[in-house]
């Protein structure tokens, strides 16, 4: 009976000298022993016949992992090659498989962190929900905005409030921190009735702004005021005056004053493309209304004016609550060398200095050539 082979590193197919090999027989009490020799070969032989039984090899060195193979007897020279792997290998594959888990264990530990500090620093509102007011007037309320988690240290909320309508009023309508908001609700006639009436605005938190792939109406806490608008209607009534500003022949002041009781909510609008008018250095935006007593500024465009007119009129015309209106009427007329204005600025309300004869119905001979 003859055995023999080789045994080799499975990582580079070297010899491994001196490999014990430990051979034991199904009907044998002890094994026998013997090593490889520099070359990785083994042999054993032995006059006894093995046929039919059940051989184990059992292969050991240092720095590799045991190998055990066992197979049956079926002639009777047998050739065997082993490959051994080394146990240092089996300790980076090990390391590395450990580094792979510690890191998803770190990553997973972060990104729970991440979605933690997401959620605590969400922005939480408290405020007095059911509100009474007039028609016509004004109200307002304070919102205490703060992060989810109070008790999560250094995170902030980062929030922004926003509403479709004009008639909600944020005093700020962002933040980076925790912070007290003043709401101003107003209730112009033309939009509330009296009795019981809901309105909404957002809560938006823009910590979530980084996600540019997804709209930030999806993380927006919707704000409900319950509004008790009483019978009462209180009646603004606004006061124009009309001046010149005197550094500019073409450009007027328009003061406006609420003298009557209640919240006045009014917007300007002209009617030509050479009536411009303007909130100091900006174009005055009509479609945004404004609650308050304020200053509007217009201009007449000159090169707006096609030439061969000798007179053009226009118009500027405030609304405000109650259905009220009022209308500044506009007349530009042309002399022999250049277009001017004349003092002819129709108001129910006129400065001092304004001649009054040019105020009557427009005629031919309110200009002079």
């Amino acid at each position: 009976m003859k055995i023999s082979g080789t045994v080799l590193n499975l990582k580079n197919y070297d010899p491994i000298a001196l490999a014990k090999i430990r051979l034991d027989v199904q009907d044998k009490e002890t094994g026998t022993i013997f090593f490889t020799d520099e070359h990785g070969y083994y042999e054993f032989k032995s006059d006894q016949d093995y046929i039919g039984q059940t051989l184990t090899f059992t292969i050991e060195k240092d720095g590799f992992e045991e190998k055990t193979f066992s197979t049956v007897i079926d002639k009777a020279e047998i050739q065997k090659k082993f490959l051994l792997r080394e146990t240092e290998d089996l300790k980076d594959k090990f390391a590395t498989l450990k580094g792979f888990i510690y890191g998803i264990i770190i990553v997973s530990a972060i990104i729970t962190i991440l979605i933690a500090s997401l959620i605590g620093s969400s922005p939480v509102a408290e405020y007095d929900k059911n509100v009474t007011v007039g028609l016509n007037d004004m109200v307002s309320i304070n919102m205490t905005i703060d992060k989810k988690w109070d008790w999560m240290p250094f995170v902030n909320p980062g929030w922004e409030l926003k509403s479709e309508e004009q008639w909600i009023q944020f005093n700020k309508s962002e933040g980076q921190e925790p912070d007290t908001v003043r709401i101003t609700l107003l209730t112009p006639d033309f939009q509330f009735s009296p009795g019981k009436q809901d309105v909404s605005f957002s809560l938006i938190n823009t910590k979530l702004d980084f996600l540019d792939f997804i709209e930030l109406k999806f993380f927006a806490d919707i704000m409900t005021l319950n509004l008790n608008i009483e019978e009462e209607k209180k009646k603004p009534e606004l006061k124009i005056k009309v001046e010149p500003t005197f550094e500019d022949p073409q450009k007027f002041r328009i003061s406006i004053k609420n003298v009557g009781d209640g919240a006045p909510w009014w917007s300007l609008r002209s009617d030509k493309d050479w009536i411009e008018l303007w909130n100091d250095d900006k174009r005055y935006d009509s479609n945004k209304r404004r609650f308050d007593d304020g200053e509007v500024y217009f201009k007449i465009n000159m090169s707006n004016i096609e030439k061969e007119n000798k007179i053009v009129e226009g118009s500027i015309t405030l609304g405000y609550n109650n259905d009220g209106k009022d209308k500044i009427h506009i007349f530009v007329c042309k002399n022999a060398s250049s277009f001017e204005i004349n003092s002819t600025i129709e108001s129910w309300y006129l400065p001092h200095y304004y001649n009054k004869t040019v105020i009557e119905l427009l005629r031919p001979d309110i200009c002079t050539a």
